[in-house]
């Protein structure tokens, strides 16, 4: 960074430390809170600070949920990044990962109550609608967690344990903070190294991209995440609930399913995997589904059915049925099962 005088000479701003300026750990964190978007980079709502995990006996610095409905790992070290961050920080994400939406929304609730949370926030808010004005339309709640490691410095040996981790699709990501002085003045400034920044790959490499189905969806999961014959078994679904008047869809960009919406909100998805798929009905009261009826119908067996009152995902409930490609199945009657069960939630 440069400073420009009045005659148009240029200077560099002398390079400092958080340490040697008296900040700690705790300061970068308010920091973080006062303005999450200028420090890190990207929009994440924070949904908590210090908070204790249980069986590990520590906290994490902060977590929060990004657009895409992840949850977010957040670890601050001032000075250099050293020690066993990287390990604590995939136990932290690991523990996290079976948070389900009441787990979430408590936390989110407990974080609103303190002061930090209060002076985000600005008063109560309610966790589900937060969710719905902050996160993209297609959010899925705690599919993948990532984890976001921020820190002065980086040791080689944590640098080659980060880079290996996001080369195997580990969500990890590193910032690097740098103080610099300008007399009496401060600035913070940070940079991310861990992965190479988008733009950047995009210039090194435009043919080349980390995230295929947000480039061609469709071929994402026909060609690539299924077998052949799961992926028949998917077009001829995918095609049937494609003539069901009140959906909208199909939409193909996201990494682990194809959705359909009503209203803009996901009412129907088919969640590929390598040899099944699981076609996810919401918004649909369990109680009024003959499960076995509906298995006749479609061709499935009774135990690839299941409803669920109110934790199929993020709280709500409806169908979910387990198709594969080794099983013959009546596309046809699935979706008009499924016609017949947004025409009675209208």
């Amino acid at each position: 960074m440069l400073r420009i005088s009045e005659d148009e000479k240029t200077t560099s701003l002398e390079p400092t430390s958080l340490s040697d300026q008296g900040y700690k750990e705790e300061d970068l964190r308010e920091w973080i809170l006062d303005n999450p978007h200028s420090i890190l980079g990207e929009d994440i709502l924070i949904i908590g600070r210090e908070v204790k995990v249980q069986y590990i006996g520590d906290a994490i610095d902060l977590l929060g949920i990004d657009r895409d409905g992840n949850v977010v790992v957040i670890e601050l070290k001032t000075g250099s990044l050293r020690g066993n961050v990287d390990f604590q920080s995939l136990k932290y994400a690991a523990y996290t990962s079976y948070w389900d939406w009441d787990h979430l929304s408590a936390q989110f609730d407990k974080f609103t109550d303190s002061k930090w949370g209060q002076k985000l926030y600005n008063g109560e808010v309610d966790f589900n609608e937060k969710l719905e004005s902050f996160c993209n339309d297609e959010y899925e709640l705690n599919q993948n967690q990532r984890i976001l490691l921020v820190g002065e410095s980086i040791r080689e040996r944590l640098d080659l344990v980060v880079r290996w981790l996001s080369e195997r699709d580990v969500e990890i990501s590193v910032l690097e903070v740098d103080m610099l002085q300008d007399g009496n003045q401060l600035y913070l400034d940070t940079e991310q190294t861990i992965p190479i920044p988008e733009d950047t790959v995009s210039e090194i490499s435009p043919q080349t991209s980390k995230e295929p189905w947000k480039v061609d969806g469709k071929s994402w999961h026909l060609d690539k995440k299924l077998n052949d014959n799961t992926a028949d078994r998917l077009r001829e679904v995918v095609e049937a609930l494609g003539n069901v008047e009140s959906l909208d869809g199909p939409h193909w960009g996201q990494k682990q399913y194809v959705s359909f919406k009503q209203n803009r909100k996901n009412r129907v998805i088919a969640r590929t995997r390598t040899e099944v798929f699981k076609v996810e009905i919401y918004d649909i009261p369990a109680d009024d589904i003959d499960v076995e009826e509906l298995a006749d119908s479609v061709g499935v067996a009774k135990d690839d059915v299941r409803a669920y009152a109110d934790d199929l995902r993020g709280g709500r409930s409806g169908i979910l049925v387990t198709l594969g490609g080794d099983r013959d199945i009546d596309a046809e009657q699935l979706a008009e099962k499924v016609d017949e069960y947004l025409a009675k939630d209208e």
